[in-house]
């Protein structure tokens, strides 16, 4: 986890708790970090924005961010042992500011707050935190308050060592997962989801025609296969005592989420785009669906490469420092 050396925390999308305060505090101090609070407060209407009482004009935009401000230096002051802390209020869209500030700033984590779904037919993530980890560039770390699982990280990963882009992102996934597991001294899980491509079909269909014993030893093989690839990823970075390798067949859509509430982890590890090469594709339909589904935090990244379609642009923050 050295690896994140100026970390920024969005109020919004999201929202920020003691626990997640705490957590990026704990981090930024751990790594030597620059610690950033940001938080986007969305535009008044041109006939909000001022007030004029008895000939005084009011900044009513200016007033409101001066106010979230001072919230949020409240909450800082009470998060105890933190780092000199930069506070960044402005106006806009929230998840393209908090984009369009990694751009310009370099920074190299994001983490966000939300809370639990308290029903199971609720969405577990707002829409503005998937439109981060659709475009953000960086690792995206939603941390869910009023949860508490058993000590473990799971690592989702796919091996494939026929392309090195979404090898290179199993890689990072397993970095990040093994560094985490060693620092918290969490239980380490390897999750990966497996099928025979045309399974169904093939034992279904009259024009393939191939006997069940057929289809079974093609299952095996592929399982086989599978768990060799997935051996190979894990040795390079922890050793087997050290981790758990489930191996679930099935849509992973489905089935990692599941894994994931079996194992009642604390934090997944995950990609977040599922083909490579091409600027600005956004996440893949699995990653989104497993997103959408876990209950856990999850820390999101991308392949190295990926090119967010937001695009920078120049316009002034509100910046204050925290003294320690």
């Amino acid at each position: 986890m050295d690896r994140f050396k100026s970390i920024l925390v969005a109020t919004s999308p999201g929202h920020l708790d003691p626990l997640t305060l705490r957590a990026a505090v704990e981090l930024a101090n751990t790594n030597d970090a620059l610690l950033t609070i940001m938080d986007v407060v969305a535009p008044l209407p041109a006939w909000r924005r001022t007030l004029n009482v008895e000939g005084r004009v009011i900044d009513i935009q200016a007033e409101l961010l001066h106010h979230r401000e001072q919230r949020l230096r409240h909450l800082i002051k009470n998060t105890r042992g933190g780092p000199d802390v930069k506070v960044v209020e402005t106006v806009g869209e929230p998840f393209i500011e908090v984009i369009r500030r990694v751009l310009v700033e370099g920074h190299d984590l994001v983490m966000v707050g939300e809370p639990v779904a308290e029903r199971p037919d609720e969405p577990h993530l707002t829409s503005g935190v998937m439109h981060l980890l659709r475009k953000c560039p960086v690792p995206v770390w939603v941390m869910r308050s009023g949860r508490s699982g058993t000590g473990s990280v799971l690592a989702l990963v796919d091996p494939d060592p026929d392309d090195p882009v979404r090898d290179g992102l199993n890689d990072l996934i397993m970095e990040l997962a093994t560094s985490l597991s060693h620092r918290h001294g969490w239980e380490l899980h390897l999750g990966h989801a497996w099928t025979l491509e045309g399974e169904a079909t093939l034992r279904s269909s009259p024009y393939v025609g191939l006997p069940g014993e057929i289809v079974d030893v093609m299952v095996r093989d592929t399982k086989a296969i599978r768990l060799g690839q997935l051996d190979v990823l894990a040795i390079r970075h922890v050793t087997e005592p050290e981790r758990s390798i489930h191996m679930v067949a099935g849509a992973p859509g489905v089935v990692l989420p599941r894994l994931a509430d079996r194992l009642d982890v604390d934090l997944v590890v995950m990609g977040t785009v599922g083909r490579t090469g091409l600027r600005g594709l956004i996440m893949g339909n699995t990653a989104e669906t497993i997103l959408r589904s876990v209950r856990c935090s999850v820390l999101a990244v991308k392949p190295e490469g990926f090119v967010t379609p937001v695009m920078p642009a120049r316009r002034s923050h509100r910046t204050s420092k925290e003294p320690t």
